[in-house]
């Protein structure tokens, strides 16, 4: 007997089938890339009896299976979010959604800073305890009520075997944090960081650090990182999209197309606009030669940082603010594990600004790159999770075994 198979059902096959093998395609290509120093110059992490030396390298290849396990090293974007773009707006959109995912409520505590400023520690789930702490840090003009930020928090506290306490720095006038200093912070501004680590390190003497930082925020940990080297207090420290070179990302911002004209622009500035007004009791020393009118007219983050960050810091122009900001010129000098995820599809922080090779060349250091993963979305599944928390977690609870 024969069976007859019709031209149609020939047909439908070989479309599946086509199907099929460009499905696997693209999941191939959503593998994540690492880039960090060979086995043999790999920083020790820890020596003990029972494990032996331990290095970067084997914290990575043996407990970060998100970053390099073959079958499982994957970001595979939700179906309707497959670019960088979709993943960035998207994520931008939904900035404030409270979901099971990230339903934390935050004990506060208020700082004054050396110059009489206020910054805020949001807790989760409480200010006093024992065990590692990890300190977060977002955007510019972000805040703790972010939602990565508060799955983040909820994930580390609730579902990571360390156990963590969580503490989100708000950087000044975010966050309904009292503004009691006209100087603002900036992409380069370390010093209320690196009080806050000192306030909580005099809090929990026994308790090991991590630091983890977001976009801008990332700048901001990379560079004190850098900065403090060999004296850095943090135990290690995780960084995502962070954009090294303030001047690449810089121009990246304020070009003119639809993510930074209706999303990204729109949703930073009308942020650090809100924080002006609220700071408008407070008087400006007359030496910053403030244009106040540009300031209230301002469209751009451009003029913003024109107008306020390069008088204020001291800086002769918009560039010597983005070159000395940079925290590119301080990663040579980190002296923890630091781990850096960042996407290659990222328009707020491109690719070209990371200083890959220094990736290689510093045996404290890791970076994760990610095909399709845009600013701080990396959204896979349905419905959309988000995917960066789980390597976080694997990475800092790997380092406090």
């Amino acid at each position: 007997m024969s069976f007859l198979v019709s031209p149609s059902a020939l047909g439908v096959a070989a479309l599946g089938t086509l199907g099929y093998l460009l499905r696997q395609r693209y999941i191939d290509g959503c593998r994540i890339e690492l880039i960090t120093s060979d086995p043999k110059t790999s920083a020790i992490v820890r020596q003990t009896e029972s494990e032996g030396t331990v290095t970067l390298r084997d914290i990575l290849f043996a407990k970060c299976p998100s970053l390099t396990d073959p079958e499982l090293a994957r970001m595979v974007p939700t179906p309707y979010l497959a670019t960088g773009l979709l993943q960035t707006i998207y994520a931008t959109l939904r900035i404030r959604l409270r979901d099971a995912s990230s339903d934390v409520e935050y004990a506060r505590e208020l700082l004054t800073m050396a110059d009489g400023a206020t910054i805020s520690l949001d807790w989760y789930p409480k200010i006093e305890g024992e065990g590692p702490v990890a300190l977060v840090m977002s955007g510019v003009g972000g805040s703790s009520q972010e939602h990565h930020l508060r799955a983040l928090a909820k994930y580390l506290a609730e579902t990571s075997s360390a156990g963590f306490r969580v503490a989100v720095v708000n950087h000044r006038g975010t966050a309904r944090t009292p503004i009691t200093s006209a100087r603002p912070y900036d992409s380069g501004f370390t010093e209320d960081f690196r009080s806050a680590v000192a306030h909580v390190r005099r809090r929990n003497p026994q308790s090991k650090l991590a630091g983890i930082g977001f976009s801008m925020g990332a700048n901001i940990l990379t560079k004190y990182i850098g900065e403090e080297g060999s004296s850095c207090i943090l135990s290690c420290a995780v960084c995502v999209c962070c954009p090294f070179d303030i001047s690449v990302s810089g121009a990246a911002m304020n070009k003119s197309n639809l993510l930074n004209n209706y999303v990204f622009q729109p949703a930073v500035m009308s942020t650090l606009m809100r924080a002006i007004k609220r700071a408008e009791h407070l008087t400006l020393d007359p030496n910053w030669n403030i244009d106040h009118e540009r300031v209230r007219n301002a469209k751009r983050l451009w003029e913003l940082e024109e107008q306020l960050l390069v008088k204020i810091g001291g800086y002769k122009d918009l560039n010597d603010y983005y070159v000395n900001a940079s925290c590119t010129n301080y990663v040579d000098n980190i002296d923890i594990p630091y781990l850096a995820i960042n996407s290659l599809d990222d328009r707020i922080t491109p690719p070209h600004g990371i200083p890959m090779a220094k990736f290689a060349e510093n045996p404290n250091m890791a970076l994760a790159l990610v095909p399709h993963g845009g600013h701080l979305g990396f959204l896979t599944g349905l419905p959309p999770k988000i995917w960066f928390i789980k390597p976080i977690d694997e990475f800092i609870s790997s380092i406090f075994r």
